[in-house]
Formats: structure tokens, sequence, C-alpha cells
């Protein structure tokens, strides 16, 4: 195997670009075998016979010859030996492109494999003349044998918010709001001052960066490690410098395992002013007309935000016995997916080079876990939904779509507009078919309450 063909997707297949109409969709397939690499991976050896590769082959170069303006020939008087000359590259690749695609589409129709992900491609060179012969590895859907989704036991934690959750709920709601006053009466630092600092940091092998003006909470444990302790008893003026290893299980992945030689230089110290908590307060910043109303209206949004931890807790361990009772493999395809949608959701963003390489491969095993178990929740409820008979019809489709649009605040035309498309339309509804399928499990499941002390403030 010689030619590696970009991945296929069945929105692929179009009009040659060379000026083909496209090839004939029965195309016939001399011979296709199947071995099975895994549960959930096959590969096809496909052979498409010299017939059709020549048949392609001379369809295509006669319409380049129509097409084609060539001085000193009239056109559509083109020889094709000169066709072959100019355009022979060109015309090879579009015609095994389109044969490839179209093959494989037959292939695995006639198979009756459920593909999920983009195949792998390895075809041999095309010659005239000659069969067509390529390997094509697939991931498909794992066979899932629904078993008894009844009889489920499960605890639903029940939070109680106390005056101190909403106490510090009101807290944080003064601190987003502080003004910073500079502190003039003294020199050196003490713990709680907002300390603005020029920062050099130097991640060990890396380039040298700088930033200026970084405002840090002296003693908060906010800043990297325990640099911020270093700062109190400086004295403004002062510089810093000193080497911070991080430790393996570091939660930012860039720095994991690493030291960074931090040089800091103290600018200026400042102090919070918080505002008085009081009507005012209230009326400037919580859209209540007086201090009780905003407790009030604290507590219970406090206590939905309980409500909805306890919902998703009981979706979740709903969703463990449902797992722990389905064992199958997941199509990695699937999981490589997720994983980029998860850090496309996180936005992270890597550096060119090879340590941006290295970053990404360390993000995607970070995340792989958690994507796999994402992939293996949405084929097992999918396989119950098929089981219980869960269908999502266009009128509920039609319906969320409206409820989505309505959400939208600005230009709602735009949801409508982008649930046209059949790709979109699809994934909703199978993301509907699963929210339904787990509704329904979560129905027949025996919910017990179990009150667990948990400060939801600060968990929120």
């Amino acid at each position: 195997m010689g030619v590696r063909v970009p991945p296929l997707a069945r929105s692929a297949i179009g009009p040659s670009r060379v000026g083909g109409n496209g090839l004939k969709a029965d195309v016939q397939i001399e011979r296709v075998v199947v071995e099975t690499v895994s549960p959930v991976r096959k590969r096809l050896q496909v052979e498409v016979p010299a017939s059709e590769v020549q048949g392609e082959l001379d369809s295509t170069y006669a319409n380049v010859g129509r097409e084609a303006r060539i001085r000193g020939f009239r056109q559509g008087r083109v020889p094709r030996a000169v066709l072959e000359r100019m355009f022979g590259d060109q015309v090879r690749r579009e015609v095994l492109t389109r044969l490839v695609e179209h093959s494989f589409h037959h292939a695995i129709e006639a198979e009756r494999l459920d593909v999920v992900g983009a195949p792998e491609i390895d075809a041999d060179t095309l010659t005239p003349g000659e069969s067509l012969k390529y390997s094509a590895t697939v991931d498909i859907r794992p066979t899932i044998d629904v078993g008894d989704t009844s009889g489920i036991e499960v605890a639903r934690p029940t939070y109680e918010v106390t005056d101190a959750d909403v106490d510090q709920a009101l807290e944080s709601m003064r601190e987003g709001v502080a003004q910073l006053r500079p502190i003039e009466d003294r020199f050196v630092v003490e713990a709680g001052d907002i300390v603005a600092v020029n920062v050099g940091t130097q991640l060990e092998g890396g380039e040298p960066q700088r930033r200026e003006g970084a405002l840090v909470e002296a003693g908060s444990g906010s800043f990297p490690l325990a640099l911020e302790g270093q700062l109190v008893g400086q004295t403004k003026g002062a510089h810093v410098t000193m080497d911070v290893p991080y430790p393996a299980d570091y939660g930012n992945a860039a720095l994991a395992g690493k030291t960074v030689r931090f040089d800091v230089e103290i600018v200026d110290l400042k102090r919070k002013e918080l505002p008085p908590l009081d009507d005012d307060f209230a009326r400037d910043h919580g859209r209540a007309e007086s201090l009780a109303e905003l407790r009030a209206r604290v507590r219970t949004d406090l206590e939905a935000q309980a409500f909805a931890r306890a919902d998703a807790a009981v979706q979740d361990a709903v969703l463990e016995q449902l797992i722990a009772r389905h064992g199958f493999d997941v199509p990695p395809s699937l999981v490589d997916r997720r994983c980029d949608a998860l850090l496309s959701a996180f936005d992270v963003r890597i550096p060119d080079g090879p340590d941006g390489a290295q970053l990404l491969d360390r993000l995607r095993t970070d995340v792989r876990p958690r994507a796999e178990r994402d992939v293996r929740v949405d084929l097992l409820l999918d396989a119950i939904a098929a089981v219980r008979g869960v269908t999502i019809d266009d009128t509920a489709l039609d319906t969320e779509i409206d409820t989505l649009a309505r959400r939208q605040q600005q230009a709602p035309e735009r949801i409508r507009t982008f649930y046209e498309r059949p790709e979109a339309r699809h994934a909703l509804r199978n993301r509907l078919g699963r929210e339904r399928t787990l509704a329904l499990v979560l129905s027949e499941a025996k919910v017990t309450p179990q009150p667990v002390r948990k400060d939801v403030a600060r968990a929120e």
C-alpha cells in the first residue's frame, strides 16, 4: 500500500474538480474482505475491477478534453496523449479519490457495517488497465446487549443552605466590587495587601516572559503555590527571585513536574476597601430594595443551586450503575473526537513547536478518561433508547429549536437557521433522545434522600 488518501465522509462525495460529473453511484466492486481488528474496529480490503478504473479514467479525460483550452489545439480536439501529459497526475488523484469514496460507501452498505468516525484509507497508486486495491480501517458502533435497567437504587444528596452560606455569598459579592486604595502610611507588605508587581518568569528550558503590573493579594494563596506568601514582610521597591518547583500532579499540565524561576519587583501597595453591607449595597449591587430582600434572594439562589447539584448527583449515580451493568468496547475515533471537543470547550491555546505538541499530548491524556466515559454513556443511552422505543419526532425537535431560539435574545433566527442543517438537527435529535431515555430510567429508579452537610456557597 502506498498512497494515503484523506479521511472520507459521505458529504465529500461530489463532482470532479477537473471537469467530471462525478462517478456513477453503482460502481462495481470485485472483492471485499472484512477483517476484525477488535470488537469495534474492522479493516476492509477492497478491490475495484480494472474495467471500472479504466472507464472512469476515460470518462474524466473526455470531460477534460471538452473543456481544456490549450494553445495549438482546437477546443475538444486535444489528443489524449497531450491531456495525459498535462493533466495526468491531477486526473489520477481525482479518479482515485472518487473511486475510493464511492466503493467504500458501497462496501460498508453491502457488509452492513455501522461505521462511526472517518475511515483510515491506504490505497495503491492508480494504474490504467489495472484494478484498484486499498484498505479501509474503520471504527464501528459496538453491539450492546441491553440488560435490565430496573432496580437501580441511588441516594439523592440534600444540602442544607445555612446562614453562613448566605454570608459567604454576600461577602463574595462585596469582594467583587471592592475598591483599591493606595497605601501611603507604610512600605512593608502585610497579609491581605494587594501588591502590584512586575513579574519575570522562566520555565525550565523555555523562553523568559514578563508581565507588568500584575496584582497579587499577599498571603492569600491565590498566586502560584506559595509565592505570594514570600511577599509578606518585603518592602516596596524590593526584588525577590526564587525557583518554584511544581508537583507532578499539578493541575496545569504545562507546569506539572517543572520548575519556574520568578523574578518579582514590588512596585506598589494597595488595600481593598469593601462597601458596607447595607440597603444601599443591596440596591446598587444586588438588584434588591433592601439587605433583607437580598439575603432572601441569595438564599433562594443557593437552594436552587443545591437542588441542581442533587439532580446532577442522582443522574451521575444512575449512569454509573448503568455502565457497571453493561460492558462493551468504545470506538477509539469517537473518544479522540470527544477529546478534541473538550479541549475546544476549555479554550486551550497550544503554542507552536515541539513543546506545544508535547503539551497537547499531555492534555489529551488528561481528558481522555472523561471523554471515554462521555462516549460510553452516549452509546449506552442510544442502545437503551432503541430497545425501549424512545424516539424524537419532528414536532418535538421543532419545539426544542423554538425554545432555544427564544432564549437567544439577539438574532434568534440565527439559531433556527443553524438547525436547518441536517447534521445539526441530527445531533439535537440524538441529545434529546438521550435525555428522554435517561429520564425514563430515572423514573424507574428508587431514589432515597441523603442529607449531606456541605458548604454550597463555596462549592458553587
